[in-house]
């Protein structure tokens, strides 16, 4: 979902909002898994934060895009707005895991059980009483790898982001 909503430089954009604190995508956000690649040494990452945190930090994450794209931010509000609407039904203790991705070629080595985990001790550590995260509504190979986890579905979340598309997830909790 994030190309639909930023576009092509969507990888420089999260770049720099890695190096820039207090942002949902914040390096205090990220946890990474390395190994061995012909790019270097990453093989995955998770971005996830409390609830709580990422709606307090929205402001300051607004003030990074304008930064980002000058005035021409504006025309991305509309889809960041429908696209906020994710976190509407979640608590403020919920530990909301946004991203998780691990390369192609390193599935299936226990790169994502250890970035998922290391994301639950995290969430615990804060705090929360859940981990909450997204899946495509039909990435069967993500939803069995959470459901082997102990995540289980809550809700199918639509997010309509207009000319960007329209986007179904299943809504996935695992409880502490």
């Amino acid at each position: 979902m994030l190309p639909a909503l930023f576009g092509a430089e969507i990888g420089r954009l999260l770049e720099y909002l890695q190096h820039q604190s207090a942002n949902p995508y914040s390096r205090e956000n990220t946890l990474v898994v390395t190994g061995e690649t012909a790019e270097g040494l990453v093989v995955g990452a998770l971005v996830g934060s409390r609830v709580e945190d990422t709606r307090r930090s929205n402001l300051r994450t607004a003030a990074l895009l304008l930064r980002w794209y000058g005035p021409r931010v504006f025309s991305h509000f509309p889809r960041l707005a429908r696209a906020g609407f994710a976190l509407r039904d979640l608590e403020q203790a919920d530990y909301y895991l946004s991203h998780i991705a691990v390369l192609p070629e390193h599935r299936g080595r226990g790169a994502g059980r250890e970035l998922l985990l290391a994301g639950e001790a995290r969430a615990r550590q804060q705090g929360a009483r859940r981990c909450v995260l997204d899946v495509e509504e039909h990435n069967e190979g993500a939803l069995s790898f959470y459901a082997r986890l102990g995540y289980r579905r809550s809700s199918i979340l639509t997010i309509d982001l207009g000319r960007g598309g329209v986007f179904t997830f299943q809504r996935l909790a695992k409880c502490f």
